[in-house]
């Protein structure tokens, strides 16, 4: 990672910053997630998902559910319809 990407990144970090779990809402909002393991605290690049109703988080591409336990979250603030939503949510209970 360069300096510019980095300070890019850090950037990003300050005026997105990651939230509670308890603040996130099953409303379709597309997200960041940050999980936790023994080695410490990584974010999953270029990946995203969202919380649906059933209380579950799904990553959309490729179509999964997530049964790790993520500390934090941070929204893109894009939304995603519900159609869209389910269509997700059928290929990843396929697989």
């Amino acid at each position: 990672m360069t300096i510019k990407e980095r300070q890019e990144r850090e950037a990003h970090d300050r005026e997105n910053p990651w939230r509670p779990m308890v603040t996130a809402k099953a409303d379709g909002l597309i997200c960041d997630l940050l999980f936790d393991d023994m080695a410490g605290h990584f974010a999953t690049e270029a990946l995203q998902y969202f919380l649906d109703v059933d209380g579950r988080w799904y990553q959309i591409e490729p179509p999964r559910r997530i049964y790790e336990q993520p500390m934090n979250w941070r929204p893109s603030y894009v939304r995603m319809r519900p159609e869209r939503r389910r269509i997700v949510k059928q290929r990843s209970s396929a697989r």
